[in-house]
């Protein structure tokens, strides 16, 4: 349960003398605070402009992890880290150093584009600790003056056709915002994944699979030179079981179980995970079988985790704002090209979702009908207190979810940092009026009827490329919204549906055609929900690595009505080249395994 303290201040010039006089617990805040004011009285380069705002972000992070294959261990971690993120802005607010990318290589070694990230000392060590802080700082000051000049000599060849400030003012605040730590048992991880991946010894269909059990405690400690500062504490504890397999004919298959806590009590007991292992077995041992699907389009309904896994791709990356950062090269573009414009900013008061549809951001929330939330938090990474926001109105986009940068038409943060760059807490989608299960199905039949079509679909599973193994590679997800089309990961369970309610397995499916502009056709959806809990990585085009997965993702929790129904979805089976299938069998099912 989070403990939380607030409360603003108005300030003017007695900035620095309230971060001199605060008395603070441990020995890294007072180096921080220290280290700003001083930072904040002295740091000048000859008669060039002295830094308006500078922050310190500590991030220290205990993680234990363990994953395993068929019974044996592959990793065994044990880790701790202390990260400084530092960001100093020279300008003023309408003009600053930031929002652009500058075509350097090398430089300083320290700095790239927006701040800096540099190791701590994990001991409590003062005088290091303020030699590590000034060092950055000195760093990251030299590399602002640096891109400040760049950028205005690059706005003298230019007419900016939008006069948009680079940093909105908020009111400083003052957070606690405190959770009890998970308890990290590393011989109990490993012999949890041990013995739930073991169990795919009993299912022979399988190919490759993999157990992960983690855990971590996060301490988060900001301050800024406006006043405003704040303390997080937070914890996770993770579970995932990846399997994959080849039909027949050569296609790749797979499917996953994840799951995520706040502490040991919040995550399934042995027994549960097993059974929900052999599910998974059973599960993908029938679609090794199934036929492959055919093109089609018309009816189809999304339920359960394909839901909230639909609205989490395809939907929630249009609700985060975007910005493009001035270049100074056009070639620049080359080497690092910036997502497009979410085609959304000009949607705002234009309806997005059918009238019946309403959606929230909700970081306050930790509980939807007994439900938990694991998104929430009470301030985001810039010291800007979090907020419930109301994104969609009876499907009229109001606004966006905002970091302190603005972008057009929204000035003001929603209190969105997450990260490298905004990112989701809670995204409530309620219905304002829904379909029992049986209506929506009835509704569903109407549609093939009338389209004069046999069938249906429903889809009940979508593939979330955290979750890959037939590529050996980890990924998150990304916000990227590109120009209007969106990448929706691959359904990995669809069912046919005829008109006499048989229903059909059917695999390798995919879409074609979701976009911007999708959502707003929904037909119906139910009146019960569905909860989703998913990781998310953030991006900031202000700098060409926040792509990269150096990034820390976050939990971010999607409400839905558990069903959907759409008028014209496009699935189609897969195209071009397909790997075989191995020529012997599993070594371990043929019986030549050695002891």
């Amino acid at each position: 349960m989070h403990k939380v303290i607030l409360f603003h201040m108005i300030i003017a010039s007695s900035v620095l003398t309230s971060i001199e006089a605060r008395a603070e617990d441990s020995i890294l805040q007072r180096a921080m605070h220290d280290e700003l004011a001083r930072s904040m009285k002295e740091l000048q380069l000859e008669d060039l402009e002295r830094p308006y705002f500078i922050s310190y972000h500590v991030h220290e992070l205990k993680s234990r992890s363990s994953s395993a294959t068929f019974g044996s261990l592959l990793t065994s971690q044990k880790s701790r880290s202390r990260t400084l993120t530092v960001e100093v802005r020279v300008g003023d607010y309408a003009l600053d150093n930031t929002n652009f990318r500058a075509f350097a290589f090398g430089g300083t070694g320290v700095v790239r584009m927006r701040g800096t990230s540099v190791g701590m000392p994990l001991e409590e060590n003062y005088t290091e600790l303020r030699r590590r802080i000034w060092l950055a700082t000195d760093g990251a000051y030299k590399k602002a003056l640096e891109d400040l000049a760049r950028k205005r000599a690059a706005l003298q060849n230019k007419t900016r056709t939008e006069e948009i400030s680079d940093f909105s003012r908020e009111a400083p605040a003052t957070e606690v915002d405190e959770m009890a730590p998970a308890v990290l048992d590393l011989d109990a991880m490993e012999r949890r994944a041990r013995h739930l991946s073991a169990l795919f010894r009993e299912i022979p269909d399988i190919h490759t699979s993999r157990v992960r059990c983690s855990g971590s405690n996060t301490t988060v400690h900001y301050i800024n030179s406006e006043g405003s500062s704040f303390t997080r504490t937070s914890s996770l504890l993770a579970f995932t079981a990846v399997a994959a397999t080849q039909a027949p004919d050569g296609m790749a298959l797979q499917d996953f179980v994840a799951m995520y806590a706040r502490s040991t009590d919040g995550l399934p007991d042995d027994n549960e995970l097993a059974a929900r292992i052999g599910a998974l077995g059973q599960r993908l041992r029938k679609l090794r079988l199934a036929p492959v699907v055919e093109r089609f389009t018309g009816p189809v309904i999304f339920s359960g985790q394909a839901a909230t896994e639909l609205f989490n791709q395809g939907f929630v990356p249009f609700l985060l704002s975007t910005r493009r950062a001035l270049t100074d090269n056009p070639d620049y573009e080359r080497f690092y090209p910036q997502k497009k414009e979410n085609p959304y900013m000009d949607r705002i008061g234009v309806r997005v979702l059918p009238d019946f549809l309403s959606v929230r951001a909700a970081p306050l929330t930790d509980v939807y009908k007994k439900r938990p939330l694991l998104g929430g938090y009470r301030v985001d990474d810039e010291g800007v207190p979090a907020r419930h926001t109301r994104l969609v109105s009876q499907g009229v986009l109001e606004t966006l979810l905002t970091t302190r940068t603005p972008v057009r038409g929204i000035e003001r943060s929603t209190g969105s940092r997450r990260g490298p760059g905004v990112a989701p807490s809670n995204i409530l989608v309620e219905p304002e009026k829904g379909l029992s299960d049986e209506q929506l199905r009835k509704e569903f039949f109407k549609l093939i009827k009338r389209q004069k079509k046999e069938y249906g679909y429903i889809v009940t599973h979508i593939a979330n490329p955290l979750y890959n193994l037939v590529e050996a590679r980890d990924a998150y997800y990304v916000t990227d919204p590109s120009s209007g089309e969106i990448k929706v990961e691959n359904p990995i369970y669809v069912y046919r549906v005829y008109l006499d309610g048989r229903k059909e397995l059917v695999r390798n499916a995919q879409f074609a055609g979701i976009g911007a502009y999708t959502f707003k056709d929904i037909v119906q959806v139910s009146a019960t929900h569905a909860v989703y809990t998913v990781p998310f990585r953030s991006q900031d085009d202000s700098s060409p690595f926040s792509g990269s997965l150096r990034g820390r993702p976050v939990l971010t929790s999607i409400v839905t009505p558990r069903m959907v129904l759409f008028e014209d979805i496009t699935l189609k089976p897969p195209t071009g080249e397909i790997a075989k299938a191995p020529v012997s069998p599993h070594p371990f099912f043929a019986g030549r395994v050695t002891q």
